[in-house]
């Protein structure tokens, strides 16, 4: 069965449910516009598994939004501070 990820957008939150790597990513790309609008923080808490391309898209998020992601995993944190993108997403 292929990754997957799903979105929700709830009180100027971004919810993101699932992988997000490279296969994953272009579902978000493609709503991105959608999903950016007005949110302030991108909850990261149920997203199982980050690779590079998915941080990048996260980081782009961020970046575009000032926004900030919350709840982030063990694993997730380890790839941000690898990156040193603390000042960044955090």
């Amino acid at each position: 069965m292929p990754a997957t990820i799903t979105t929700e957008v709830r009180d100027e939150i971004l919810y993101l449910n699932g992988v997000l790597d490279c296969h994953t990513l272009d579902y978000v790309w493609q709503q991105k516009q959608q999903l950016l609008d007005t949110i302030k923080a991108i909850d990261v808490s149920k997203v199982t598994r980050v690779d590079s391309s998915g941080l990048a898209l996260l980081t782009y998020c961020c970046i575009q939004q000032n926004a900030k992601l919350i709840a982030i995993n063990p694993q997730l944190k380890t790839l941000i501070e690898l990156y040193d993108l603390d000042a960044i997403v955090v």
